[in-house]
């Protein structure tokens, strides 16, 4: 057995396990033990190791995940996202809501303003809607902060068959992916994303209270639903590139 293969030391108290597991579990990840982007060994070696429970184990593990330590896979396994606890960061491969993400990571969400607008489609919004040049559809923009301070600008693009021209910013409610969800009814089951480098313009700028020129990454996604080739919602989130990121675990 190499050294690695027993870094897992035995856990013998009586004191709150799981919290145990966790304390040392995260010693160990910040410790730098394993490089972002390694694979932990199974769950039954490390609990075996630590002579625990899988089920402590994994009540220690799902907090790590939360914290932004490590990304699990179902079926696959899990994986180390860095060494330190980052103040935002998301797996690109899960649809999720901004402020449960914040949530999750123990900072509150909130909302600057909201802007909704109604507009015809242009050649572009068209193209990526699916539908037709001058077809109405509706676009809600926000300023969206963490403990307060500015950190995403989010513009969204509906058709207005899907969310009406004449929605409010009280029936959206807090979180626009939970309105899509829960309110209209709409079972989004994936969306195409891509990530594009960007810099801040006067506009942005101010809003994300950035100097002009500060480099942003945008994170650009259509959503579907089951079952329906046309996309339902366009969104576009702008970010400092040093405030939060976005990470992906390849498996081969």
């Amino acid at each position: 057995m190499s050294k690695k293969d027993n870094i897992f030391r035995q856990i013998v108290t009586d004191e709150t396990v799981a919290e145990k597991a966790y304390q040392a579990l995260k010693e160990l990840l910040e410790s730098g033990e394993f490089a972002p982007g390694q694979k932990l060994p199974s769950e039954d070696k490390i609990a075996q190791q630590f002579n625990i429970s899988r089920v402590t184990l994994r009540t220690a593990l799902q907090k790590l995940e939360l914290e932004g330590y490590v990304d699990r896979k179902r079926g696959v396994g899990t994986f180390v996202v860095g060494s330190q606890k980052r103040n935002m960061e998301a797996g690109i491969e899960r649809l999720v809501s901004i402020s449960d993400v914040m949530r999750q990571r123990g900072h509150v969400p909130g909302t600057t303003e909201t802007v909704i607008s109604a507009e015809n489609a242009d050649e572009m919004i068209a193209e990526e809607l699916q539908i037709e040049v001058g077809d109405p559809v509706t676009i809600i923009s926000r300023v969206r902060t963490m403990d307060g301070i500015p950190l995403i600008y989010d513009c969204n693009i509906f058709p207005a068959t899907i969310v009406p021209q004449d929605v409010t910013v009280k029936e959206l409610g807090a979180s626009l992916f939970n309105y899509v969800i829960n309110d209209l009814k709409f079972n989004i089951t994936h969306a195409v994303a891509r990530l594009v480098p960007a810099m801040a313009d006067d506009f942005l700028a101010e809003k994300l209270n950035v100097k002009k020129g500060t480099l942003l990454i945008r994170l650009v996604q259509i959503h579907y639903t089951r079952g329906n080739n046309s996309p339902i919602w366009q969104s576009t989130l702008s970010f400092p590139d040093s405030q939060f990121s976005w990470y992906i675990v390849r498996t081969r």
